[in-house]
């Protein structure tokens, strides 16, 4: 079976599309990390080789199919369009999933295990244009990779999730227009100190809200959850860094701490700490008085970058450090000794149910006990009522956020200061 190439596979998935003939359905498949594995063992001919043999065995296996077609459309992707209901599909999917899953494949004396993942939607003319298809087949690749190898997931045009991302995509212009005309605005919500530290001096989070053309701020905003998705955190992070400088600036009192949120894709790229720096140095901002804050879930997550970028943060800049989210990550006594961090933030989902789950307050007793062994000071975040802020009292939490103790108030308007 000859295979179109891209272009070609996507404008005939628009016209059946387009035509409403409903009986056809679109089969993508993703190879997983086997074909790294050639290339770095073999170089990239035996990459090439593990392709065109994985290539065979699907052609192989679906070329009996009604008016199937086939196409390459991406390094280590195939798909093909078959006249067949969904049900049938995802039957064809799975028997090729199962295929290479039970198979080895031998290249020069090396044997590979390669696996597929697939993502199967059927052509209805809802979704309108070829790239809404795609935008939606590539989501359902998303979701069988994050389940495991040879994984078979079905999306359809009415997919909630299809409508969150949509939606997401008409944010997009707002959050890059948003930048230029400093609509994101500062707000700073306290973090008051309980047990004895009191003398610590005043402490906010730096916090962003999107105000809208009528100059209103809008809380309902998801810009920061769009940004994370298309990878435009890093740009927020920045431009909140450089408003807050130009904000501290104009402030007389120094016993004050800001805590400023960095995204993953922050700590990824390197550069950002030459550039914060140089924005610090240019306001002549005191390190000393700025805390960053790092989920647990990205230090996880990106280990090694995290480390390097903390470790800047913290020696080279003097800055203070603060892992966020404590307990909705992989917590252990291990995982919180790692960090050179002066603060633990516990997750408001514990706070929340801490009156009634049992669960909560022994995770929270857990890290207020292990910051206590290695250090570092914790904050509980959420906090609602007197209850629960009797309840962090006694558990040993050293400071505390939420609307009960202070609700965010605006900080700084970037586009009323030129």
């Amino acid at each position: 079976m000859s295979l179109l190439n891209r272009l070609d596979f996507i404008e005939t998935i628009g016209q059946i599309s387009a035509a409403k003939d409903e009986g056809f359905t679109l089969i993508y498949a993703e190879i997983n990390q086997a074909l790294k594995v050639a290339s770095l063992l073999q170089g990239i001919n035996a990459e090439e080789q593990l392709i065109n043999t994985i290539q065979e065995i699907i052609s192989k296996q679906i070329n009996h199919l009604p008016s199937v077609r086939m196409g390459k459309l991406g390094w280590n992707r195939f798909a093909f369009v078959v006249k067949l209901s969904v049900e049938e599909s995802l039957e064809v999917a799975e028997e090729l999933a199962h295929l290479l899953d039970s198979q080895s494949l031998e290249i020069e004396g090396i044997s590979y295990y390669p696996k597929l993942i697939f993502g199967v939607t059927p052509l209805s003319p809802q979704y309108k244009t070829a790239e809404r298809i795609l935008a939606a087949i590539d989501e359902a690749l998303f979701q069988a990779r994050r389940t495991g190898n040879s994984i078979v997931k079905l999306i359809e045009h009415d997919d909630p999730i299809l409508h969150d991302y949509y939606n997401s995509l008409h944010l997009l212009p707002k959050i890059t227009e948003a930048l230029k005309k400093k609509s994101f605005v500062l707000y700073a919500q306290p973090i008051i100190a309980i047990n004895n530290h009191e003398h610590d001096g005043r402490k906010f989070e730096v916090l962003v809200r999107y105000k809208n053309e009528d100059g209103e701020i809008d809380e309902k905003s998801r810009f920061l959850q769009v940004a994370e998705l298309f990878h435009m955190s890093r740009e927020i992070d920045f431009y909140v860094v450089q408003q807050f400088c130009r904000y501290i600036t104009s402030q007389v009192e120094d016993n004050v701490m800001y805590s400023l949120n960095i995204a993953g894709s922050t700590i990824r790229y390197s550069p950002f700490i030459d550039t914060m720096a140089r924005e610090f140095k240019r306001h002549g901002v005191s390190t000393e008085q700025i805390c960053f804050e790092i989920t647990e879930t990205v230090a996880d997550c990106d280990y090694k970058q995290a480390i390097h970028f903390m470790s800047i943060l913290k020696k080279k800049l003097g800055c203070q450090l603060s892992l966020d989210d404590i307990g909705i990550g992989s917590s252990n006594l291990a995982n919180l000794a790692k960090f050179d961090v002066d603060y633990l933030k516990i997750d408001g989902s514990f706070i929340k149910h801490i009156l009634t789950d049992p669960y909560s307050e022994l995770v929270v007793n857990f890290i207020t006990s292990a910051a206590k062994l290695y250090g570092r000071r914790t904050i509980a975040e959420y906090v609602e009522n007197v209850e629960q802020l009797e309840k962090m009292r006694q558990l040993g939490v050293d400071f505390v956020q939420g609307f009960f103790t202070g609700e965010p108030k605006l900080m700084y308007d970037p586009s009323q200061h030129h």
